[in-house]
């Protein structure tokens, strides 16, 4: 329900949004993208049951090395980024900040690669 909402609001935004419940959906319809037509920015959910959601931003990051991930948790005393900060853009708690969220895709679909890359050896700015 919460995935649909906030699909919904990226749409009204003019994003192409793409759902995926797990992350191997989420790694086929990333793949099933013509390469005329590749996914801008990932939105992933650090928390779902059963799943390693870092595996599944390094695989992301090894498909297309400058796509831009956002990844969101409600538990972030949870997580350890020192390994894995470097493969994500920004992290933002739960419950979204929607403006902030929207600023920060704004910021980083305009970026070019070479400053996300910068901005991922930075993890001082990575929680927002």
């Amino acid at each position: 329900m919460v995935r649909h909402a906030l699909g919904q609001a990226l749409t009204v935004e003019n994003y192409r949004v793409f759902h995926a419940r797990n992350h191997q959906e989420a790694l086929n319809e990333f793949q099933r993208q013509p390469a005329d037509q590749p996914i801008d920015i990932v939105l992933l959910d650090l928390n779902p049951p059963n799943e390693n959601a870092w595996q599944t931003v390094e695989r992301l990051n090894s498909l297309q090395p400058n796509l831009p991930v956002i990844a969101m948790t409600a538990r972030v005393e949870e997580h350890d980024f020192t390994s894995s900060a470097h493969f994500v853009d920004a992290l933002m708690e739960k419950p979204l900040d929607l403006p902030l969220l929207m600023d920060t895709l704004n910021h980083l679909t305009s970026q070019a690669p070479i400053l996300r890359r910068h901005h991922k050896t930075n993890s001082d700015s990575l929680i927002h």
